[in-house]
């Protein structure tokens, strides 16, 4: 049985990515997201490692969970 995850993330001053935290589902990486947007502002991203691809991010300016 393969087992998915996603990565939340967020850019550093310089932009690089860091990890923060790992969410067995797209539902809880979400939540994680705006969990974490709400105590510091910043750049998150849900990150999908099977396909490379940023599925959900927040927009620091506008403080709302966008899909990418």
């Amino acid at each position: 049985m393969f087992l998915s995850s996603f990565d939340v993330l967020r850019k550093d001053r310089r932009g690089k990515p860091i990890l923060l935290a790992v969410a067995g589902d797209l539902e809880t990486a979400r939540l994680r997201l705006r969990q974490l947007a709400s105590l510091m502002p910043g750049e998150y991203f849900v990150f999908d490692p099977r396909t490379h691809q940023i599925v959900a991010a927040v927009d620091d300016s506008e403080w709302q969970v966008t899909r990418a």
